[in-house]
């Protein structure tokens, strides 16, 4: 395959310099193991970097589908593996409505016996849906079911349980929809003015008491949608634009709530 030509590393955004090298990726021509190895760890790093999925099928000029099995290869969760059949399972079970928003999940325990699966599976595959605002674990309590466009905001969730109870759970102060509830809040009142750059990790895990794992969940959605950007390297920046891309999420009502 040819090697891609294009600007140099330092001409482009960190997300794109890790795809930079790969061969030209041609459509319909079925990658070889060994290219399939390598446009999958490089579009997990350039993923990891700040890069949107749109954006790096863009980029290599190839489908949205296949950059999500490239990251599910690159990340050990391909078509074989069992966390993908348990992550699969429980995608089928939230779209057809086996579980809806607010239902509590079986337990790993249950889900290890049910599916005939280990106990890290399940959790690789939780932590999946997780990441994608699908489903909010909560320590001691389990994993409930969320509407990744409308993550939970408040101090408290309402829950139906696998006996059909209706049950009040409390949020620790540190989990990510408060955390990025407030984030949204300080976006739409100016504290955190668009274009300008938020503090960083540290400083926000410092502030929230929480983990550096529960701080980057908590920006995810909002990176994911655009309203902030930028790496570890570099920091995080409110778009030009944040206000407009929250205002339009409202009218479609996928507005995070105010804090």
């Amino acid at each position: 395959m040819k090697t891609r030509s294009g600007p140099g590393k330092v001409d482009i955004p960190p997300w794109q310099q890790h795809l930079q090298e790969l061969p030209v990726y041609t459509p319909g021509v079925r990658l070889t193991r060994d290219d399939r190895a390598r446009y999958a760890k490089a579009v997990v790093d350039a993923r990891r970097a700040g890069g949107s999925k749109l954006g790096i099928a863009a980029f290599l000029g190839c489908s949205f589908a296949l950059v999500q099995r490239l990251l599910d290869l690159g990340e050990g969760l391909d078509e074989a593996s069992e966390a993908h059949r348990v992550e699969t399972v429980l995608r089928a079970g939230i779209a057809d409505g086996t579980y809806q928003v607010g239902d509590v999940l079986p337990s790993p325990d249950r889900l290890c016996v049910q599916l005939g699966v280990r106990d890290e599976s399940v959790r690789r595959a939780l932590a999946r849906l997780a990441q994608e605002g699908l489903t909010l674990g909560i320590s001691a309590l389990g994993t409930v079911v969320t509407n990744p466009h409308a993550p939970p905001t408040g101090s408290t969730l309402q829950v139906r349980t696998r006996s059909g109870q209706i049950q009040t759970w409390t949020l620790p102060m540190t989990q990510s929809p408060h955390i990025r509830a407030v984030i949204t809040a300080r976006i739409t009142d100016g504290t955190y003015p668009e274009g300008s750059k938020i503090p960083g990790i540290k400083a926000l895990t410092e502030e929230f008491g929480a983990t550096e794992g529960t701080l980057k969940s908590a920006l995810r959605p909002l990176k994911k949608r655009g309203i902030l950007s930028g790496t570890r390297q570099e920091g995080t920046f409110v778009h030009s634009s944040a206000r407009s891309l929250l205002t339009g999420a409202e009218l479609d009502g996928t507005a995070p709530g105010r804090a």
